[in-house]
Parts: C-alpha cells; structure tokens; sequence
C-alpha cells in the first residue's frame, strides 16, 4: 500500500474538529468503509421505550454571497419527551451551522478580494451541511434517538467534512448517551482490538499503524440496532474510503435509564474570581481563564491541538469545551449554551464564568 501523503486544508476557524473541503460531488453523507456487523459485549439496560417516534424537519439555510455557493439543511428536531432539552439542543445544532456559514462568508469573500488584487479569477467556495436521523427512538435499543450532521466545504478539490452525531436517552429528563452506556464502563480495550481485527482483515484499505483506538470524544452513532463507530476521513485510510465505520450488533439491548452523575465538585467548593484572569466580551459576558478555573477547582486540562479542544478530568469527573463552539456538559447532563463559546484571547483560553457555576457546580465568589 503506498505510504500516506500529507494533505493541506484551509479550515474554518469555528470548527472544533477538523472542518475542511469537499466538493458536491464528493459528499460522503453515507461514506462507510464496508465491514461486516458484528456483536460485542452489550450491558443489559432496560428502559420504556418512547411511544412514538421523534420526528426532524429542516432550516435551510442561504447566503447573499457571490463568492459562496451553499445547500444546508439544518435538522430540527420534534416530539422529544423532554421539551427543554430539545429546545436546547436544536438551539446548539442550528448556531452552529450559523456559525459555519459567517465564517465561509468571510473567508470567501476574503479570497475574492486578494483574487481580485492579484488579477486572478475566483472560483466560488462551497458548503454543504446534510443529516440523516440514524434513529427516532422506536427501534433497537429502546428509547434511543440518533442524528448525524455533516458540515463540508471546498476551496476547490477533495477535502475533509465534519462530522458531528448526537445520541439522546428520549425519556421524560433526556441524556446523552455514551460508549460506557451501551457497552459497560470498562468497554474501551475489547472495542479497539475488535476493530483493529477489521482493520487487519483489510490492510489494503486501511493505515494499519495510524490506529490508536478510539477516543474519549469518539464520534458514533445508532442506526438499525448496530452501533457504528465513526473515525475522520485519511484519520486511517485513504481519503477515497470516505469516513470509516465499523459497525457492531446492539440488538436485545435498550439504554440506561440511570440518572445523570452529579459532578463531584459541589456549591461547597469555591472559585475565586478576583485570583483568575478575567475579561469582558463585547455582550458583557465575563470571561475567566480555563487554566485558573482548572487550578482552583483542581482540574487536569489536556489540549487536543488538531481538535481545537480542551478536556477537563479530576477522579471519574470529565468534561471537554471546544473553541469556537457555545456548548457545554459534564458526566450525563444535557448540553447547555452559556451565550458565549470558548475563545482564545492573549493566548490562553477563557470560558464564561457561568461555566464554573452551571457545569462544574462550583459556587462563584465575587
């Protein structure tokens, strides 16, 4: 197999992932590398099923750009069990892609007008953002609701999409759901080496040695009882294999309906404001500085460079935040916005001071 070269994107400053052209033509909205299901070991949960199915309907969105050409569809949803949260989180799908446009608009026109100082011409920038709802909580596992969104634009060539998957617990107080839901909490080793054993079935389609396993954030969806596990397009293959995903049986099984870990933080734990570097945003939104939040609460931060993010852990207690990006949780609560994303400002980066009361449950004093 020929050694992987190294690829040169324009990025969208508002991504947390890596969100980078692709061409029309080329939208993988359904790219798989092409696995057989197979079963791994399932936790045993029960839950009563919804008693109807969500339904999503769409936003298109559109821009006045002549330097930009655009078709996005922004999935809405409808018929959650719990209203809030589904208030919540269409919210935070359609700011994002909001996000996305302002950010093409102006790159693009940025383009336009250094094509037009150097007397060149200017092929208009594309982005695509489709979805695909994968399940509205009727099918297998019980109760569970699983979307898909993918973001991708093209400067001109092939590129890499974003790809973003929500899996919500639809049930009176909705939650996210997670790996340690569906496959226990120790689930992590027999997954990896299940789809290393895919992997090398296929070396040829495969970078067999960039395989690190999956991660804390590991993008997944549900769809037909299966569990599909979800890398980013050249991550481990080749760019004509799409965006991989292996694919595993859930059938039989149904999601927790555990209530969400309350973060070991607490109101009796203080954050000083006065001691923490702090500014104010042009709406008069405070914001502190994540590494002094960090020190005070006794949080370790680990930054994921390519990701644009930043995890926070102390004992079993883990979040992430990602610049750019207004949507913050922790442990199984549902993400929230705080009316101001993480930014980097003079270096480090800030976090709105709601972030330390509402997700780390610790009590601000002024």
């Amino acid at each position: 197999m020929k050694k992987k070269t190294m690829m040169m994107f324009k990025m969208s400053a508002v991504c947390c992932a890596a969100i980078l052209g692709l061409s029309a033509t080329n939208l993988p909205v359904h790219a798989m590398a092409p696995v057989q299901s197979q079963a791994v070991h399932t936790k045993a949960l029960v839950m009563k099923p919804a008693a109807a199915g969500v339904k999503v309907h769409e936003k298109v969105l559109t821009t006045a750009s002549k330097y930009l050409n655009t078709e996005i569809k922004v999935p809405q949803l409808s018929g959650m069990l719990d209203k809030k949260y589904q208030e919540e989180l269409n919210y935070i799908i359609l700011s994002h892609a909001e996000k996305d446009l302002k950010q093409w608009e102006k790159d693009a026109a940025q383009a336009a007008a250094e094509a037009k100082a150097n007397h060149q011409k200017l092929n208009p920038y594309d982005l695509y953002i489709s979805y695909s709802l994968k399940s509205d909580g009727t099918g297998t596992p019980a109760g569970i609701v699983s979307l898909e969104v993918i973001t991708a634009g093209s400067t001109g060539g092939t590129g890499m999409p974003r790809i973003d998957t929500y899996n919500v617990k639809n049930k009176a107080a909705a939650e996210r759901v997670t790996l340690a839901d569906l496959l226990g909490k120790n689930y992590k080793e027999k997954l990896d080496a299940d789809i290393l054993a895919q992997i090398k079935k296929n070396p040829d389609k495969y970078f067999v040695e960039d395989y690190k396993g999956t991660s804390t954030e590991q993008t997944f969806y549900i769809e037909h009882g299966e569990l599909v596990i979800v890398f980013p397009k050249y991550s481990i293959a080749p760019g004509s294999e799409g965006s991989p995903e292996f694919r595993f049986s859930l059938k039989g099984q149904s999601a927790d309906s555990a209530k969400p870990e309350a973060p070991k933080t607490g109101k009796d734990v203080k954050f000083d404001l006065k001691k923490a570097g702090k500014f104010q945003n042009r709406h008069g939104i405070t914001m502190v500085s994540l590494r002094d939040v960090a020190h005070q609460l006794n949080f370790e931060l680990t930054w994921n460079k390519a990701a644009k993010s930043v995890e926070l852990h102390k004992n079993a207690v883990w979040t992430r935040i990602a610049i750019g990006k207004d949507t913050y949780a922790i442990a199984k609560m549902a993400p929230k916005a705080l009316g101001a994303a993480p930014v980097i400002h003079n270096n480090k980066i800030y976090v709105p001071v709601q972030f330390v009361s509402e997700i780390l449950n610790a009590q601000v004093q002024k």
